[in-house]
Order: structure tokens, then C-alpha cells, then sequence
């Protein structure tokens, strides 16, 4: 499907995710093949691990992952594709949240854009 690759393109994504009403960036890298997400990164907690599924469904991309922190504990992922970013639920043992990601390049042109007078 051309459109999954072009609406997921695999290499460095970055976001936040909110954990008691504050918001923490997180950054990872990301490779989307053949319906399974793997990849890497680190926020203020460490260094992490990302691996998971995506899959379209009537024209809904939807997707999860687990987040495996460095000899630590992991994090459930549940999101889906909204205007080219990925936004959903976290879920860690009784605490949980929101997050929303979105490919580097893109988000570093915007924040070029927005500096712009």
C-alpha cells in the first residue's frame, strides 16, 4: 500500500507524551515494515525499545507498541494515524495517558516555519 509508506515513513519521530497533566518529549527512531513497527529512542527516563504492529482498516491506520526501558519496566502503546501524526493512550500498571508523535523532518519545518516574521 504506497499510502501506508508515505503516511508512515520509517526513521526519526519525535513527540511527547503526557504523564500527570505535564508533557515530557520523547524521541525514537522508527522503522514501519510489512505491518510491524521496531525501533529505538530515549526521553527523560532513558533509553528505550519500540516493537509493535500497524495495520489499515477501512481507511483507518491503527497501531501499538510496546516501550521497554533499559533493564526497567514497559509501556503499552495504543494510537492511530491522525493528519500524518500518530496520537493515542499510553498505559503503564495503574497509571496512564496521551501521547502524540509525529515524523522530525516535518516537525522541525514547522517550528522553522512558525520563526519565520
Amino acid at each position: 500500500m504506497p499510502t501506508l509508506r508515505l503516511e508512515l515513513p520509517s526513521g526519526l519521530w519525535a513527540g511527547h507524551y503526557v504523564q500527570l497533566w505535564m508533557k515530557h518529549s520523547q524521541q525514537m527512531t522508527l522503522e514501519f515494515a510489512d505491518g510491524l513497527i521496531r525501533g529505538d529512542g530515549a526521553d527523560g527516563l532513558g533509553a528505550f525499545a519500540i516493537d509493535g504492529e500497524y495495520r489499515a482498516d477501512e481507511g483507518e491506520v491503527r497501531m501499538g507498541w510496546i516501550k521497554t526501558y533499559q533493564g526497567a519496566h514497559s509501556v503499552l502503546y495504543l494510537g492511530k494515524l491522525e493528519g500524518g501524526q500518530i496520537v493515542g493512550k499510553w498505559r503503564f500498571s495503574i497509571y496512564s495517558g496521551t501521547f502524540a508523535l509525529g515524523p522530525a523532518v516535518a516537525v522541525g519545518a514547522l517550528q522553522e516555519e512558525r520563526r519565520i516574521p
